[in-house]
C-alpha cells in the first residue's frame, strides 16, 4: 500500500458529522432568535404580549371617558360595545367574533383561540378582542402577510432543512472521497493492472479493505504469472508434439505419392489420391497448430469472398472422402439462396469437417451421418446429426471444451478434445455458435454450427440444391461432383 497516515474511524467521521450538524441547527436557531428581537426593538415587529400592555395602558381611560371612540380603541384590537341589556351600540368585530364577546358578556367564558378582555361603564360594557401574537407595525403586511410567528417557523423549518441536506450532501461528498482508492483499486484489478499501488483512504476500515485487495491483488499477480508460465510450458509441448507429427506423415505422403506413381487401378488411384489429399490437410492442420501455439491472439484468420456453391462443394468434397474410408453414408441437403459469402474459406471448412469427423468416429460400420445446410436471415447453418449413442450430459456441457474426452458415452477412434473446441472458436469468430443435442430423430449425437454477421450478396435467382446420389453406392465422394 501507499504511504500510511494517521486513519478515522468510520464511528469518528459519523459523531464529527453529527455534532456538525447540530451546531448549525443550533447557531441557525440562535439566529433566527437574534432576528426576531431585532424586528421588535426595530418597531417593525409588535411583541406577542403588546395588544394585552395597551389594553391595561387604557383601561382607565377607556372605563371612565364619557363616549368610547374607534382611535381609542389600542392597536391590534376589535371592540365592541354592548348597552346593560345586551344590545350592540358599536363593534368592528366580525360577526363570528362579535357572537363569541356575547357569549362572554352573558357567561364569563367562551372558546376560542383570541383573547378578550371586558371593560364594565356606566351604562354598557366594552369589549376587546385580541391575540397573543407578535404582529407586523405595518398594516398593509398584516393584512397581505401571515403573522410573523408562522413566518419565522416556516424559514426555520425550511433553513433547518436546507443545513440537513446541505451538510449531509457535503458529507457523502466526503466519504465518496474516502472511497475513491478503494473504488479506484478495484478497477484496477478489474482492468488486471497488477502492478498499482494503493493508497490510503484515510479512514481505518476502508484502509483495511484497501489491505485485503493489496493482498489479493498480490495473490492474483503471482496465479496469473504461474497460469501464464503453466500455458506457455503446454503450448511449448503441443508445438514440440506438433514438429514431430511432421515426420511421419512427410514419409507417409511421400511414400503415397510414389505409390500413385505405379500402375495402379481406378479404385486404388482414387485411394492414393485421397491418401495425399487428407495428408495434404493433416499437415496444414498441424501447421496452423503451431502457429496458434506461437501466438498469443491464435489464428484468426482473413475473410475473404468466395463462391456460395464452392464453399460447399469443397466441404461436401472431403466429408464424402472421409465416408468413404470410414465406410458410412451420408445423407447431404442444403437450402441457400445468396451467391457469395464472405468468410474465412480455410478455417468454415475445418470446423464443419470436424464434426463430420466427430461424428463418424462414433458411428458404427455401416451407419448414416445426415448433413443438412441452411441460409435463414443472413445466417449460413450446418446441423450434423448422427445414428450413434449420443453424447452423454457431462459431454453436453463440456464437449465445446479444449481436451475434453468423453470416451465413457461414446466410443470410437482416440482423439485429444481439440475437434469441436476449434469449430466453435471459429464459429464465434463469425458471430454464430455451436450447439450440442441429441437426436430424436436417430437417437444419435446432433450438432448446430451457425455463421452469422456473413456478409451475404443476394443472387439474381434463387438456387437452392440437393445433390444426387449414386445409386451404386450408399455415399457421396468426389465423384459424384465431377
Amino acid at each position: 500500500m501507499g504511504k500510511l497516515r494517521k486513519s478515522d474511524t468510520l464511528r469518528g467521521v459519523f459523531i464529527r458529522y453529527v455534532l456538525v450538524l447540530l451546531f448549525a441547527l443550533c447557531a441557525f436557531g440562535a439566529g433566527m432568535v437574534v432576528l426576531f428581537n431585532l424586528l421588535v426593538n426595530t418597531g417593525l415587529v409588535y411583541p406577542a404580549n403588546y395588544a394585552e400592555r395597551s389594553i391595561n395602558e387604557s383601561y382607565d381611560l377607556l372605563q371612565t371617558a364619557d363616549t368610547v371612540t374607534k382611535d381609542m380603541i389600542p392597536p391590534l384590537c376589535h371592540y365592541a360595545i354592548f348597552s346593560s341589556d345586551g344590545q350592540t351600540r358599536g363593534t368592528d368585530m366580525s360577526k363570528q367574533s362579535l357572537e363569541v364577546a356575547r357569549q362572554i358578556l352573558d357567561h364569563g367564558t367562551a372558546s376560542g383561540n383570541d383573547f378578550y378582555k371586558v371593560i364594565p361603564r356606566a351604562d354598557e360594557y366594552l369589549v376587546l378582542q385580541y391575540s397573543l401574537m407578535p404582529q407586523f407595525h405595518s398594516v398593509f403586511l398584516r393584512e397581505h402577510f401571515i403573522n410573523p410567528q408562522n413566518l419565522l417557523t416556516i424559514i426555520a423549518i425550511l433553513g433547518g432543512m436546507a443545513i440537513i441536506i446541505l451538510s449531509s450532501v457535503r458529507f457523502g461528498k466526503k466519504m465518496k472521497g474516502k472511497m475513491q482508492p478503494v473504488m479506484e483499486t478495484i478497477e484496477k484489478i478489474k482492468e488486471q493492472d497488477l502492478e498499482y499501488i494503493t493508497s490510503c483512504s484515510g479512514i481505518r476500515e476502508f484502509d483495511d479493505c484497501l489491505s485485503s485487495l493489496d493482498d489479493m491483488r498480490t495473490a492474483l499477480k503471482a496465479s496469473l504469472e504461474q497460469q501464464w508460465k503453466t500455458e506457455q510450458e503446454k503450448n511449448r509441448q503441443m508445438s514440440a508434439l506438433s514438429h514431430d507429427i511432421k515426420t511421419p506423415l512427410t514419409v507417409v505422403r511421400g511414400n503415397a505419392e510414389l505409390l500413385s506413381e505405379t500402375e495402379l487401378t481406378k479404385e486404388q488411384k482414387n485411394m492414393i489420391d485421397s491418401i495425399i489429399n487428407s495428408t495434404a490437410r493433416i499437415q496444414n492442420y498441424v501447421q496452423k497448430l503451431i502457429d496458434i501455439t506461437k501466438s498469443a491472439d491464435g489464428d484468426q484468420g482473413t475473410p475473404e469472398e468466395v463462391r456460395t456453391k464452392d464453399l460447399l462443394f469443397e466441404i461436401q468434397k472431403q466429408a464424402s472422402e472421409l465416408a468413404e474410408v470410414c465406410r458410412l453414408k451420408i445423407d447431404w441437403s442444403e437450402q441457400w439462396h445468396s451467391q457469395t459469402v464472405t468468410v474465412m474459406y480455410d478455417q468454415v471448412i475445418r470446423a464443419v469437417i470436424n464434426i463430420i469427423q466427430n461424428a463418424a468416429e462414433h458411428t458404427g460400420d455401416s451407419g448414416a451421418i445426415t448433413v443438412h445446410v441452411e441460409e435463414t436471415d443472413g445466417t449460413l447453418s450446418f446441423t450434423v446429426e448422427d445414428d450413434g449413442s449420443g453424447f452423454t450430459r457431462e459431454a453436453l456441457i463440456h464437449g465445446t471444451e479444449p481436451f475434453f474426452m468423453d470416451d465413457a458415452g461414446r466410443t470410437g477412434e482416440a482423439h485429444h478434445g481439440i475437434g469441436l473446441y476449434f469449430a466453435k472458436t471459429i464459429a464465434e469468430q463469425h458471430g454464430g455458435r455451436i450447439v450440442l443435442t441429441n437426436s430424436e430423430a436417430t437417437g444419435g449425437a446432433k450438432v448446430v454450427i451457425c455463421f452469422h454477421s456473413l456478409i451475404l450478396s443476394p443472387c439474381a435467382l434463387p438456387h437452392p440444391r440437393t445433390p444426387q446420389s449414386n445409386p451404386q453406392r450408399s455415399f457421396y465422394s468426389s465423384q459424384d461432383w465431377q
